[in-house]
């Protein structure tokens, strides 16, 4: 059944070369009892190691039932092994996490035989070599006699065609040697059993054939085999070790270095705890801001204008190599009209007003907290002008029309007019900054009008503004702020006619202060322009009517949070159909503002968790080096492995599911330290800012979390599991 043709097998060490095998020839019958013997180096082991498979010849060839193996892949191998053979060695080579019975099922869990049967198979052969009474003790627990029973009876468990057996007598007393060859004495009446040994007394007392090996090749044969002895019909069979046989080699493994196993996973977790409090603060701040939006926000209004300017964009531009809130009395000219492409207009028709104020007369009922129109209104702003050395008039350098075309001179006072109204309450005081002069202070009833001037963060102020003060921007690139404070225009209310209209009913407008946006501000609610207070508006709004024209703005307030998103969805309603030119768009203050805040909180959360992945990288890394250690350390029990048949894809396997168990322990425990570290987080919070129970974990993030730790973990131990499979598992065998 099995014979060996002009087999050669070298092995190369610096300069030196020895020969193992020299054109060895030999053939065996399929029961038999045979022993080979010789001096050490003769080659015995490594003939051994050709027959099972374990190693290849360099030339000629090995015949199975006739059928050679020259072009055997390694799956084929792997079959025979499982299949065919069945090794003792000498050193017995048992799995030490493991149980006596989970060693001897091994080989039948890679040949795909279910539990059940593994279990009562490997029962039944450890009752045969005397230790059913042990099968849940682990290796260490066993003499050594006990040890090699335990290897003998893994060898029989699948019940393989050829045992090999490499010294098995060699590490055991006198005694007990001979209960075991006696055993496998037994064993060779239904099977080919090949023993190499030493002892030349102890081969030749039990087995039936001698072959005497010299210098890698054979010296004597008691008993050549038949030329036409039967064979048994060998067949293959794949072998394939299941994920769950993986599962339980990897657990044990953990069990026995637990305490490694636990550092490697709370070091893993590490990363994970730092992601999870980061998200979990940011999903509770999140929430916060929803909530202050529909608890304090939602009456905000819903403002439709009549056009509007891009200011991300118009911000962004040109600022290079500005510096921001600079500490200096002067502003800085800025250009405008560079800024065409950012005005985005937003007609609001006679339609679109009908449609909102039939919603205001219906639904708003329940909705609205209230309305407000502005309309536009008929008005100059007037530069004092010098015509002769003793003469003087005053002419209109900005006015604004009840006719939204004659609106402004400049395509911008459209949408940002000359005129800002400043915001009454807290929200002017915690946004911006009285940087120059005073606040204004108004005098109506005296003709009397007080404005600030709004700069940018930059400090920088449009170029018609600056014009619109009487002030050349010819040949300039900034100007102090004390020529700026304590000028004075009229504003005259009406058309103004150079010839007809009378100066002095007009009002005494003063630049009292200047002002900027806070630097801590994320909000700007003013931009370029002459601020003056709501109390101006209203005086003219009373006591001049009918200067008073057409719509250029509707403020719509909703009662609460829920009666916005209904406002809105009425408003969004207007435009299904339409051309992007024809519709009118909305700006939602309140969900502006949140949004900015929350792209804020969002940015920070996204730089600290890039830094905290930091850790998750050491934690990998520190992965890699444990499994490449674990590889180390379980060398010779790769090699036992793939003497069993375990395919190169079964020894990654037990790795990788071991990085698994470590993965998803780092993980998960990540997790719960991070919901434990919660309690007293929250606590704080609500201590110090009065906000209950504000940092809450996702669970779905929860669950991401621990995946990206697995897959982390089993990314880590990739290459050290591939160089585990790729071990020579001669030499594995050989490692101590």
């Amino acid at each position: 059944m099995l014979k060996l043709v002009d087999i050669s097998k070298s092995y190369t060490i610096g300069d030196f070369n020895q020969n193992a095998l020299d054109n060895l020839s030999v053939e065996f019958n399929s029961k038999d009892f045979v022993a080979i013997l010789g001096p050490s180096g003769c080659g015995k082991t490594t003939l051994l190691n050709v027959i099972g498979g374990l190693d290849h010849a360099d030339s000629g060839d090995l015949l199975i039932n006739g059928r050679s193996t020259k072009n055997f892949k390694d799956s084929d191998w792997d079959m025979y092994r499982n299949n065919t053979i069945g090794f003792i060695f000498q050193s017995h080579n048992l799995i030490t996490h493991l149980s006596v019975l989970q060693n001897v099922e091994m080989g039948l869990s890679l040949s795909g035989v279910s539990q059940s049967e593994r279990t009562k198979r490997a029962t039944e052969v450890l009752e045969r070599v005397g230790l059913k009474d042990h099968i849940h003790k682990r290796p260490n627990q066993l003499s050594g006699g006990q040890s090699q029973r335990v290897a003998i009876a893994r060898a029989l468990a699948n019940n393989p065609d050829i045992i090999l057996a490499d010294e098995p007598t060699g590490s055991l007393d006198s005694e007990t040697s001979v209960q075991i060859m006696e055993l496998i004495k037994e064993i060779a009446q239904e099977k080919l059993v090949i023993l190499v040994t030493h002892d030349s007394e102890l081969a030749k007392k039990y087995a039936s054939r001698l072959i005497k090996l010299k210098d890698g090749q054979i010296t004597s044969d008691s008993k050549p085999a038949d030329q036409d002895s039967k064979t048994n019909g060998i067949q293959f069979k794949k072998t394939a070790m299941s994920f769950k046989t993986a599962f339980i080699s990897s657990i044990n493994n953990i069990r026995t270095k637990l305490g490694r196993t636990i550092l490697t996973a709370l070091a893993g977790s590490i990363g994970i705890i730092g992601i999870a409090l980061i998200l979990s603060l940011s999903n509770g701040l999140d929430q916060q801001i929803q909530n202050f939006e529909e608890d304090t926000l939602s009456g905000y209004p819903i403002s439709i204008t009549e056009s509007k300017l891009d200011f991300e964009k118009m911000m962004d531009y040109g600022q290079e190599d500005l510096t921001e809130y600079p500490d200096s009395t002067s502003a800085y000219v800025f250009d405008e009209s560079e800024l065409t492409s950012f005005l985005q207009p937003n007609t609001i028709t006679d339609d679109y007003i009908q449609y909102v104020q039939d919603y205001v007369a219906g639904d708003g009922q329940e909705t609205l907290a209230g309305v407000k129109y502005q309309y536009y209104m008929n008005m100059s702003l007037l530069q004092y002008y010098q015509i002769t050395s003793t003469e003087g008039a005053y002419m209109p350098v900005y006015s604004e029309s009840i006719e939204s075309d004659d609106s402004s001179t400049s395509p911008y006072q459209a949408a940002m007019n000359i005129f800002t109204l400043l915001p009454d309450g807290q929200v002017f005081e915690n946004n911006y900054d009285l940087i120059y002069g005073n606040l204004p202070v108004n005098n109506l009833e005296e003709g009397q009008i007080q404005v600030v001037l709004v700069v940018d963060e930059y400090n920088r102020i449009f170029k018609s503004t600056l014009e619109v003060l009487g002030i050349d921007t010819t040949d300039i690139t900034e100007v102090n702020f004390s020529d700026l404070v304590g000028q004075e225009l009229k504003l005259y209310v009406g058309e103004y006619d150079v010839l007809t209209s009378d100066v002095n009913d007009a009002f005494t407008v003063t630049i009292s202060g200047i002002i900027r946006q806070k630097e801590s501000s994320n909000v700007s609610l003013l931009y370029n322009g002459l601020g003056y207070t709501s109390e101006v508006t209203d005086y003219i709004t009373e006591n001049y009517p009918t200067e008073v024209g057409a719509i250029k703005s509707i403020n719509l307030y909703p009662n609460d949070f829920d009666s916005k998103e209904l406002v809105k969805e009425y408003l969004d309603a207007y435009n299904v159909g339409l051309l992007d030119t024809e519709k009118v768009e909305y700006i939602d203050q309140a969900a502006t503002i949140t949004a900015m805040v929350g792209g804020v909180i969002d940015t920070i959360s996204i730089v600290l968790i890039a830094f905290t992945a930091v850790s998750l990288v050491v934690s990998s890394i520190m992965i890699s080096i444990i499994t490449y250690v674990s590889v180390i350390e379980r060398t010779k029990e790769i090699g036992v492995l793939r003497a069993l048949g375990a395919r190169k894809k079964d020894i990654s396997r037990i790795f990788n599911v071991e990085n698994i168990l470590i993965g998803f322990g780092a993980g998960f425990a990540g997790i719960v330290v991070s919901l434990l570290l919660l309690i007293p987080i929250n606590l704080i919070i609500e201590h110090f800012a009065d906000m209950a129970n504000v940092a809450s974990l996702n669970p779905i993030a929860a669950i991401i979390l621990i995946l990206i730790s697995v897959l982390l973990a089993v990314v880590a131990g990739l290459l050290p599991a591939r160089m585990a499979a790729k071990k020579d598992p001669v030499v594995a065998l050989r490692t101590e």
